[in-house]
């Protein structure tokens, strides 16, 4: 399914809001191996070693399509120290989402967010640990980088290299 204006555009203002909150790093499209998933927006701050993971929705519809995040323990929550779903203003209200969950109306005109609900700081151990986020987020920032901005912007050749798995021993 290709990627709405709305959804891409919820995702650029939830980097920009992740960034103003004192954020070091900041990337789109990151993957969580362990659920199988990608995160919309993940903000690190480095010196803290707090992960704040934001989580677009466009439409109502969509939101109720997004099955895990119904259920804490399926959703982003138990792999961050924060966790937002963003959407656009009056989308989604406060009693459509768990406690924890912090919930951003954006302004699509104005790139202003609202926060209509702070969300709970998970305090538990992380199901992804900090340096595994960290480094899943670099390679998201690195591979933006080169694939949306270097390749385009000097017109270079795209080559797809396979990376051959190891086998474990046994």
């Amino acid at each position: 399914m290709a990627e709405g204006e709305i959804h891409k555009k919820l995702k650029a203002i939830a980097m920009m809001f992740g960034k103003k909150l004192v954020t070091d790093l900041v990337a789109r499209e990151v993957k969580f191996k362990n659920i199988k998933s990608v995160a919309d927006v993940v903000a690190i701050n480095i010196k803290r070693e707090e992960i704040r993971i934001f989580e677009a929705k466009a439409t109502k519809a969509d939101f109720l399509r997004d099955k895990k995040l119904k259920n804490i323990d399926e959703s982003y929550y138990r792999h961050c120290h924060y966790f937002y779903i963003i959407c656009p203003e009056n989308i989604i209200n406060i009693e459509d989402i768990p406690k924890e969950y912090g919930l951003l109306w954006a302004n699509l005109e104005t790139d202003e967010v609202i926060i209509k609900q702070k969300p709970k700081k998970n305090t538990g151990r992380l199901k992804t640990m900090f340096k595994t986020t960290f480094r899943n987020t670099i390679k998201s920032v690195t591979n933006d980088l080169y694939y949306h901005y270097i390749i385009p912007e000097f017109q270079l050749p795209v080559e797809y290299k396979k990376r051959k798995k190891r086998k474990r021993k046994k």
